[in-house]
């Protein structure tokens, strides 16, 4: 998964550090992975800390919702072709695909 760099006041309780985290001297005050707490977030910003590393979920939603969407076309495809397939029933089933594919393209 991807990381990213985050301002630590911005962060809530609950969010995964997964980069060791060090002063500006660069001692060592967390290691990783660590869950934030507001605690440890009081103590990093008194000891200087303003930034830290976290994985960014964003992309990770993105690749397990076009898995999904992947999944349900084809499960949308396999139910359409339960139906005959002569002249007009095989233009009904491309536009219902290619209407719901687009409804999902812009739902991203």
């Amino acid at each position: 998964m991807k990381q990213v760099i985050v301002r630590l006041d911005s962060l809530s309780p609950g969010a995964v550090l997964v980069s060791d985290v060090v002063d500006p001297l660069g001692r060592l005050l967390v290691k990783a992975p660590v869950v934030l707490d507001e605690h440890l977030k009081v103590l990093l910003l008194a000891r200087g800390v303003r930034d830290v590393f976290i994985e960014d979920r964003r992309s990770s939603d993105r690749v397990e919702s076009e898995v999904a969407i992947q999944k349900e076309m084809q499960s949308l495809e396999r139910r359409l072709s339960l139906f005959r397939e002569d002249g007009s029933e095989r233009a009904l089933r491309e536009a219902i695909l290619r209407t719901v594919e687009t409804f999902y393209l812009e739902k991203r």
